[in-house]
């Protein structure tokens, strides 16, 4: 499943994983991780590094495990010492002082590169298990598109790829009485 989104079913009722897309960073044995693309914070790279020049790159809430360490998914491929090939063009990690530095010489623009504080993550056969009680939707993606689509509009989006008729969802309040 490495490389697949993990779309929240509609009547998914999690305190953190509601609504949220989550790209699979890796899937195996003893279980998976990702990152939730679609829950952008109030800070930026700059709040958290304000030696960083030109850092107004947005950070994502990735996950409830290990919020107060940043990782990030890019699109810059072997421009970043040590990245980790996933799919569809999407690379983890790397040296970060390499894109600290890219990022300081306007090398890098905020839509090739997504910063997370925090990851998802399932112990063995815990997502294999959410799965199976419906709780989330697999999405196999066409191409990179869905890492720079408006975080707001993700879950909808992909939810309409997975099912047409699950689309109207994207427009019903989180709250019932308010639909």
């Amino acid at each position: 499943m490495q490389g697949q989104l993990l779309v929240a079913h509609p009547m998914l009722n999690d305190g953190f994983f509601n609504r949220s897309v989550v790209y699979l960073t890796s899937h195996g044995d003893d279980g998976a991780v990702g990152f939730c693309l679609n829950f952008r914070t109030q800070f930026f790279l700059r709040d958290v590094r304000p030696q960083v020049k030109n850092g107004n790159f947005p950070i994502y809430e990735g996950g409830p495990v290990a919020k107060n360490q940043l990782f990030f998914l890019h699109t810059l491929g072997n421009d970043i010492t040590d990245s980790i090939p996933l799919s569809h063009n999407i690379f983890l990690g790397g040296d970060f002082n390499e894109l600290i530095h890219l990022i300081e010489h306007g090398k890098v623009k905020s839509y090739q590169v997504k910063f997370f504080a925090g990851y998802s993550g399932w112990g063995e056969q815990q997502l294999e298990g959410e799965m199976k009680h419906g709780h989330w939707l697999l999405n196999e993606p066409y191409d990179a598109s869905f890492f720079t689509t408006d975080p707001e509009e993700l879950w909808g989006s992909e939810l309409s790829e997975v099912k047409t008729s699950y689309g109207i969802f994207a427009n019903f309040s989180c709250d019932p009485s308010l639909n």
